[in-house]
């Protein structure tokens, strides 16, 4: 007799509503520990994904967010950086798709929270993971019942070293995986000894180990050392040094020197060399005739006849006739008929032979 066949469950569309719903990463790990979280994860939880069999592709996170998503916003993951993307509904963008890795319970229902970008190259390797409808009813049912729900959601299973920790640091509105800085016990030590929360967990079926951690995020410490918290993430000292934090990042020095800072980025100087600050990158001199255009070295516009456009140096305009496109050097609009498309040489137009580009 054949065995029956294993209905699937359709997680739901993205719904913005179950990210914007969720809370900085300090708030999420105290409410786990006000609803003992780790003690039904160690029972309740685990039993539903060894009832079913899934222990080994999907495992359980902390609900969290590190900054605002706007409505046409998704989170996706690209190699160890996360960050929103402007992308539509459909999963195809592209190079490749979106794919989801992490779902949450909102409205009664499985939504997808976190993406990752996977490249088109490799979308015929990825194994689509299938949600026993079955273990998606017991899940939700459970997580309802100890109000977790709202604090932890499913993630795909990473398998994890125990020997190679990581944790998740946030800068602007980006999120970095990097290797953690040392393990006391179950505690992650994240930079300059500040805590860091356990932020995702699989499932074991080892003697005497019930959840595996994974992933621990940086919290900062509010003390008095200048550091003040911002989502949990360590921010920069703002003592007499003239360091200022913006987003967790020291930023640049305010003093004599006459650095300024743009977006935590040591800016360029402003004195005697005449070098001015364009988004936080150091531009070109001002005085022997460079001027800056996005921090980058733009052209002389001297004696020579040399233009900038975009940073890159433009044709000349002298005696030859060339025209600058684009700061890519034009065509001879001399005798011999030359004309220029998009700063590429088009052909010639001489003698009626009627070429054209």
């Amino acid at each position: 007799m054949a065995a029956a066949a294993v209905q699937t469950y359709t997680p739901a569309s993205y719904d913005h509503r179950a990210v914007d719903a969720m809370t900085d990463v300090d708030v999420a790990a105290q409410r786990l520990q006000e609803l003992n979280g780790l003690d039904h994860m160690k029972s309740c939880i685990r039993d539903v994904f060894m009832k079913h069999g899934v222990d080994k592709v999907f495992g359980v996170g902390l609900l969290h967010r590190h900054y605002d998503v706007a409505p046409n916003e998704k989170i996706i993951e690209l190699g160890p950086v996360s960050s929103p993307w402007v992308v539509g509904d459909d999963e195809v963008i592209t190079g490749g798709a979106v794919l989801p890795h992490t779902w949450r319970v909102f409205d009664g229902e499985l939504k997808p929270t976190e993406f990752k970008f996977v490249p088109q190259r490799e979308l015929s390797n990825v194994d689509r993971p299938v949600f026993p409808a079955t273990f998606v009813k017991e899940l939700i049912g459970v997580l309802q019942e100890t109000g977790l729900d709202e604090v932890l959601g499913v993630s795909l299973y990473e398998a994890g070293d125990p020997d190679n920790e990581t944790m998740e640091v946030t800068y602007g509105r980006s999120s970095i995986v990097i290797p953690s800085t040392g393990l006391i016990g179950s505690k992650v030590i994240g930079p300059q000894g500040f805590d860091a929360f356990q932020a995702a967990w699989t499932f074991s079926k080892k003697e005497g180990e019930d959840i595996v951690a994974h992933h621990g995020i940086c919290a900062a410490m509010g003390v008095g050392d200048g550091v003040t918290a911002r989502h949990g993430i360590c921010a920069a000292k703002f003592p007499e040094d003239g360091l200022k934090a913006h987003h967790g990042i020291c930023a640049a020095k305010a003093i004599a020197d006459g650095v300024t800072s743009r977006h935590g980025i040591c800016a360029a100087k402003v004195a005697d060399d005449g070098m001015t600050a364009r988004h936080g990158i150091c531009a070109a001199k001002a005085d022997d005739g460079f001027a800056a255009r996005h921090g980058i070295c733009a052209a002389k516009a001297s004696k020579d006849g040399i233009n900038a456009r975009h940073g890159i140096c433009a044709a000349r305009t002298a005696e030859d006739g060339i025209k600058a496109r684009h700061g890519i050097c034009a065509a001879k609009v001399a005798d011999e008929g030359m004309t220029t498309r998009h700063g590429i040489c088009a052909a010639r137009l001489a003698n009626g032979d009627v070429i054209k580009v």
